[in-house]
């Protein structure tokens, strides 16, 4: 079961993060915080070895790295499983799953494909907002809610 999910901007800086439960308290926010920034690191070591690979590879095989803009999991711990996926404009999606619940332990990679994949639809519809600035939180509480949807639904 997804536990957060979080749209972090170029510069790194979070553009939005929710998760779903009751459980709105202050050290959850953080934990949910400090699980989504320590998956950039990860996300960015990807990214650079990515980026170093393809420098020295011919152009098909670079071809096919950038189209697939999902990383896979970045890294695991004892009750959460992490994965990112990169949009073309270098916006970082991550996705937070446990995996101390039955059904986080037999998550498999084509959901959270497909999931991130309709998260970056929902981000895409955000963002084309004519009131939306570039670069600013996502706000919106139809955003929120079909966000919360896919955590509950699909992963």
């Amino acid at each position: 079961m997804a536990v957060c999910v979080a749209v972090i901007g170029k510069d790194n800086s979070p553009l939005y993060i929710g998760g779903i439960g009751n459980d709105t308290s202050t050290d959850n926010e953080l934990s949910r915080q400090w699980l989504v920034h320590t998956a950039l690191d990860a996300l960015e070591e990807r990214l650079a070895s990515t980026n170093t690979n393809n420098s020295g590879a011919n152009s098909n095989t670079s071809r096919t790295d950038l189209r697939d803009l999902y990383l896979g999991l970045l890294y695991s711990t004892d009750t959460h499983k992490i994965y990112g996926y990169v949009t073309n404009t270098r916006i970082k999606l991550v996705l937070v799953t446990s995996s101390t619940s039955p059904s986080g332990s037999n998550i498999r990679d084509a959901e959270v494909r497909t999931a991130l994949r309709r998260l970056h639809a929902l981000y895409a519809d955000a963002i084309c907002n004519p009131f939306h600035l570039p670069g600013d939180q996502i706000t919106s509480a139809k955003f929120d809610k079909q966000v919360k949807n896919i955590m509950v639904n699909n992963v």
